[in-house]
């Protein structure tokens, strides 16, 4: 039976600080069926030659602007679609991350074409410190419920399991999947778009397993400086209520927003005491670019 073939899906933008760890851990992967697709979002600091040299074997797609996570990988997931012989899988790979060589053969061992499959992923330096790689969502406050973040390994997270969400800095996901579901929504650009399809793909009968033997190591925030930046500030506030909007009702939403903004107006609070105005600010403009209908790039894309 021939190995089904895979490909790795890689999204870049200024990452020359941390590509070579992320090219060399790629590197050692042993699974022999294996593709290797990088968009970059129009580095300034000589990322895809870097790529180039570290990985001769990787098809480097550039981008002549920063399309975001969900563009770039949207470009590649087309043109794996439009392939004579496309893959059987995609895989999702960070450019922050380091995978163990045995990851991929680690995953497929539960994936099959209903099945996405996501690793136990480590925090990188901080042995036994698990990153938030899956978890279950409130869909009434919109925001994880139960996840993995920050905390040592439970004995739980040595068995295999289903999970409602996986986040996409590394999962296993059938080419079928996306043939059933469409792509990713161009609308979230960065953030909460990893959510919005894992939903998708659990609606339309796919499952989600978790596979503890699969590992990588995340540097989380590597690549675009974390979630209390204000980039991050304002994806995250703008792109919150998006979701719970496209898939809850309009009472729950409600019942949401009146959370949400007190919530928020809680945090700009503190940050302003702080002196953060920064954070304040990129506060204001993602509730009011959400209140416009104003997705996609929005005004933080760079």
């Amino acid at each position: 039976m021939t190995p089904p073939r895979v490909a790795i899906l890689t999204v870049t933008t200024n990452a020359a600080d941390h590509i070579p760890e992320y090219a060399a851990a790629v590197a050692r992967l042993s699974y022999p069926q294996l593709e290797i697709w990088v968009a970059d979002n129009n580095s300034a600091d000589g990322t895809p030659g870097l790529l180039r040299e570290l990985l001769p074997q990787a098809h480097i797609v550039g981008n002549a602007r920063n399309l975001g996570f969900t563009g770039a990988c949207n470009r590649i997931l087309r043109e794996l679609l439009a392939a004579e012989h496309p893959p059987d899988y995609v895989l999702f790979l960070n450019d922050d991350t380091e995978p163990e060589p045995d990851l991929v053969e680690r995953l497929l061992a539960l994936a099959d074409e209903r099945t996405l499959v996501a690793p136990k992923t480590y925090l990188a330096g901080r042995p036994g410190i698990l990153d938030d790689a899956v978890g279950t969502f409130d869909w009434t406050r919109g925001r994880w419920r139960e996840r993995t973040f920050g905390r040592p390994e439970r004995p739980a997270d040595a068995y295999p399991h289903a999970v409602e969400v996986a986040n996409l800095s590394c999962l296993l996901v059938p080419l079928r999947c996306f043939q059933a579901v469409g792509l990713l929504d161009d609308a979230f650009f960065v953030y909460y778009d990893d959510t919005d399809f894992c939903r998708r793909a659990r609606e339309a009968g796919f499952r989600i397993l978790y596979q503890p033997t699969a590992v990588v190591y995340h540097r989380k925030g590597a690549t675009i400086g974390g979630q209390t930046t204000p980039f991050g500030v304002y994806y995250l506030t703008r792109n919150r209520p998006y979701l719970l909007r496209k898939h809850v009702s309009r009472p729950r939403f409600a019942l949401f927003l009146a959370y949400f903004l007190a919530a928020r107006a809680v945090r700009t609070a503190l940050w302003a005491l702080r002196g953060r105005w920064d954070l304040c600010r990129a506060t204001w403009w993602g509730l009011w670019d959400f209140a416009r209908g104003a997705m996609g790039p929005g005004r933080m894309a760079r």
